[in-house]
């Protein structure tokens, strides 16, 4: 195997040291503990009634001159003198019917070629899509998945990308073509079996130089409406194609966009000696475990069991694709791994996802779901996220921790420098943001 490293957004993720891990106040079970209780966050054809018409007398008198039917009874056959050219209502001069009709004619405004609704100018029909290059699967519409077997792909036409050159990917690979419809983050991820070894590109081009990202399980980028294409290639060690069965999955995530505005105050923190953290505060952000929702029944008795399930779950709900690999949180305190403050019951799956924990002292959590934004300083990359389900980490050197789903939207990691504070704006959609202030 080659040096790997996870690629992280827009660069690689190699992040080294121990995972920040929250220092729990209770049990999750048996309510709070020396906790108090504390509320919730607060979110804020009509018919035609025209009666029918007496088509006429009994058969009997259709021999006879109906006054109502006269000479036109269309059931008397044809009549020259009502149908012969100088009709005087239906021959070629009716002003109604003829050629120059202003409503039928060729020259009629709404039906001519020059319709402005119906043209091949027409900006809601739009132009169709290119068409799909010779062995490239071109996917419909995002999110994508596919389970797939390297070794029976016929295509070999990358050896290496400008994202990375010196690694061999001259093994069998699938090109995807990813439709993009609106700018965003797009994220790929791989999911191989034991033994095999392919990895994600994604590229603007089918052009190794075009290279956006890639990753040996996960690959991401910012985008524009357009195509990009994804190629999940096999590496090749020692001249041996790692080839075998995968599944790749691909997300676009849109961030919601407006001010990043923050409420200044202070934080206070268990042993800060009363000197509490001016909010909002910029430091180190550790990465955080994950940790048990209401919508899971399971209690883990070890660091990973039903994490697979976990990890589905989260995907399904945040609607955040990416490779998850964190633990669930420790037993410290709690009666299961992954425990946070309280029941599991009170904490939402999209909560989970994004959540944030500082080490607050209990009189100063927040209410469960109160919305902080966690942003990348100097930039207008954010992520609105959960507050009050967890209290940690101990180390007051760090501002607080939050979940790899956060880390990997920003491109940071464990320890990275952040800006956190509460959102001035307690209506924020939770996840992805593009501040404009």
């Amino acid at each position: 195997m080659s040096p790997r490293s996870r690629h992280h957004a827009l660069v690689g993720l190699d992040r080294n040291g121990l995972v920040g891990l929250g220092l729990l106040l209770a049990g999750c079970l048996g309510g709070e503990g020396s906790d108090p209780a504390r509320p919730d966050a607060q979110a804020v054809a009509t018919a035609d009634a025209s009666s029918a018409t007496d088509l006429g007398a009994p058969a009997r008198d259709l021999g006879r001159p109906d006054p109502d039917l006269g000479p036109l009874d269309p059931d008397l056959g044809p009549r020259p003198h009502d149908l012969g050219p100088a009709e005087p209502d239906l021959g070629p001069a009716d002003p109604d019917l003829g050629p120059a009709d202003p409503d039928l004619g060729p020259g009629h405004p709404d039906l001519g070629p020059a319709d402005p609704d119906l043209g091949p100018a027409d900006p809601d029909l739009g132009s169709p899509d290119p068409p799909c290059p010779a062995g490239v699967v071109c996917v419909a519409a995002l999110p994508f998945s596919e389970a797939a077997d390297s070794r029976l792909f016929a295509s070999r036409r990358f050896a290496s990308y400008s994202c990375r050159p010196g690694t061999d990917e001259s093994g069998p690979e699938r090109i995807y073509r990813l439709p993009v419809p609106t700018a965003g983050f797009l994220a790929a991820t791989i999911e191989e079996e034991a033994g095999v070894d392919v990895d994600v590109h994604l590229l603007s081009a089918l052009d190794e130089a075009a290279c956006l990202a890639r990753g040996n399980f996960h690959a991401a980028h910012d985008v524009t409406p357009g195509f990009v294409y994804l190629v999940v290639d096999t590496y090749v060690a020692d001249g041996v194609e790692q080839a075998g069965p995968f599944t790749v999955r691909a997300g676009l995530t849109v961030p919601s966009v407006g001010p990043c505005a923050l409420q200044a105050g202070t934080m206070p923190r268990v042993g800060d000696g009363g000197s509490s953290l001016v909010m909002p505060a910029t430091g180190p952000v550790v990465l955080e475990a994950h940790l048990v929702t209401q919508e899971e029944d399971y209690r883990p008795s070890s660091s990973r069991e039903h994490l697979a399930e976990h990890y589905r779950l989260s995907e399904e709900t945040t609607g955040f694709v990416m490779h998850r690999d964190e633990t669930w949180a420790p037993l410290e305190g709690g009666d299961f791994y992954g425990c946070g403050i309280g029941s599991p019951d009170l904490f939402p799956v999209l909560h989970e996802g994004w959540y944030v924990n500082m080490y607050w002292t209990a009189a100063a959590r927040p209410a469960r779901g109160t919305r902080m934004i966690l942003r990348l300083p100097g930039t207008s990359r954010a992520v609105v996220v959960a507050a009050g389900y967890e209290t940690g980490p101990g180390d007051l050197a760090a501002i607080g921790g939050t979940t790899e789903e956060t880390h990997f939207y920003l491109g940071t990691g464990h320890r990275s420098t952040l800006t956190l504070g509460i959102a001035a704006v307690q209506e924020l959609p939770y996840g992805p943001r593009r501040c404009t202030d």
